[in-house]
């Protein structure tokens, strides 16, 4: 049996960015648990709105790295929806895909396989024309891994921070770890840990995987045991740390 076969994972992402995350876990055998810790909010002024309406007039695609960034883009957005067929969209997974069909009105001409921002910069910088321009809709403190696969492969990009996470607030009665029914944790950023703070109360040792050095430090400060860091991005990195440790 693998080591992750029926585990269960807390993710503590936004309800709407663990979506994809959640489906990936259940495909490799193991049993997502959402329990949202942050919360997001749209970044609506109108400068920013004047210049969704500028880069979306000069790309040739618009990626998507979760179903919160559509959902702010559908709401954000100046001009018509369906988008102009000449703007191909892309996806960070099924999920995020689907809500493009939703708020957007149409299918994503890519769907990402791999549930994480680096997984489908792989897949789409082969589908990029020379001169395709493609615009980055993503939260204030998204991780570049898109920008840099771009860069990279020298391609031309823009990147348009449409919302901004923050924790959920401290709760008197907050949940205890023992009734959330996982044995590990998965925190993917500063504001993740703070959120996981206010909201559970740890009367059971739990396993604390954590996306990257700036999360584990978080998670330290306060007072957090971190069993395991990923050495790589996203989900792919929190299921190695995983593996790892068991």
């Amino acid at each position: 049996m693998k080591p992750t076969s029926r585990h269960r994972i807390l993710l503590t992402r936004t309800r709407e960015d663990c979506a994809d995350w959640a489906a990936e876990i259940e495909r490799r055998g193991a049993v997502p648990v959402v329990f949202p810790c942050i919360r997001c909010h749209d970044i609506a002024t109108a400068e920013l709105r004047e210049q969704l309406a500028r880069e979306v007039a000069r790309a040739q695609w618009i990626a998507f790295t979760s179903g919160r960034g559509v959902d702010a883009f559908a709401r954000l957005y100046p001009g018509p929806t369906p988008l102009a067929p000449s703007i191909r969209v892309a996806t960070v997974g099924p999920a995020t895909g689907r809500e493009a069909r939703a708020r957007l009105g149409r299918a994503a001409d890519l769907v990402g396989t791999g549930g994480t921002a680096a997984a489908m910069a792989m897949e789409l910088v082969p589908r990029l024309e020379p001169d395709d321009r493609v615009l980055i809709a993503v939260a204030q403190n998204a991780g570049r891994s898109l920008e840099d696969a771009l860069e990279d492969a020298e391609r031309i990009y823009v990147r348009i921070e449409l919302y901004r996470t923050s924790p959920l607030a401290p709760r008197s009665d907050r949940v205890a770890a023992s009734e959330l029914g996982a044995r590990s944790v998965f925190l993917a950023s500063p504001s993740a840990v703070t959120g996981f703070c206010n909201q559970v109360r740890l009367d059971v040792a739990l396993d604390i995987f954590t996306i990257g050095p700036a999360t584990t430090r978080a998670a330290r400060a306060a007072g957090l045991d971190v069993t395991g860091e990923a050495t790589r991005p996203g989900l792919p990195g929190l299921m190695e740390a995983l593996h790892c440790a068991n």
